[in-house]
């Protein structure tokens, strides 16, 4: 009896290492390919963010803009109306609390709704909300700042762009935006202390954030769609601020 016990003790015990094993040599390669993968997402960010898209400056190009980086954020910041665009249409005055009607310049960046409406500071970036950003799982949202006048606090590159360049950056936002049936822009309101400073607002936006399309990524696919230079890919802001010297 008691021999059968310590065969099976013994028999249960190999099993158990065995076990243990298969699981240790699971998890080696489960992090050499995560490593892997990261150290090449990491490599090709870099490289392709070098690679120049040319761009064209055109003799005549009076209309000035700006790109903003804010952290690892990049914005366009363009005036608020001119001859071919006034954006208050997209974005009224009257969704923000300030309500400002002086200002002269407004702030247009893509990313995640669900960041943007929970993750006012980076204190405040929830598990949830780290894990299911990057993969593209929700949807995306355009939040627009208005601005009297630059902020001098952050990287700024200032572009100038024929009307024909501005008007088919104008384009590329305008269909960045989702609109209800009559045609206008979708306002969400924030409900998280801290997501709006006052002179902001976010409103629904068509596709989806990913660690392969970022914010980043959508600013350098409006540079390319304006024919201004750009990265041939990049899903950070540097690369971007590398085009132009920055």
């Amino acid at each position: 009896m008691k021999e059968k016990k310590r065969k099976l003790h013994w028999y249960q015990t190999r099993k158990v290492r065995n076990a243990l094993k298969r699981l240790r040599k699971f998890t080696g390669y489960f992090f050499t390919i995560l490593g892997s993968a990261i150290l090449l997402y990491v490599l090709s960010t870099f490289i392709l963010s070098r690679i120049t898209v040319k761009g064209r400056n055109n003799a005549g190009a009076k209309i000035q803009i700006f790109l903003m980086k804010s952290g690892v954020h990049t914005d366009f910041i363009l005036p608020v109306n001119n001859s071919i665009k006034d954006w208050r249409q997209e974005f009224p005055l009257a969704n923000t609390a300030f309500k400002d009607s002086s200002s002269k310049l407004v702030s247009i960046g893509w990313g995640d709704k669900t960041f943007y409406m929970n993750t006012p500071t980076w204190a405040d970036l929830s598990l949830k909300t780290a894990l299911t950003v990057p993969f593209g799982l929700g949807p995306s949202a355009i939040h627009a700042t208005y601005y009297q006048q630059l902020l001098d606090d952050r990287p700024i590159i200032r572009l100038h762009l024929t009307e024909n360049q501005y008007r088919k950056l104008v384009r590329y936002i305008e269909q960045t935006l989702e609109r209800n049936a009559k045609g206008q822009t979708k306002y969400i309101k924030a409900t998280m202390p801290g997501v709006v400073t006052g002179n902001d607002a976010y409103y629904a936006a068509k596709g989806r954030y990913s660690v392969f399309f970022t914010c980043n990524s959508w600013v350098n696919s409006g540079l390319k769609s304006c024919q201004q230079k750009a990265c041939y890919w990049t899903a950070f802001a540097g690369g971007i601020f590398y085009q132009y010297g920055k």
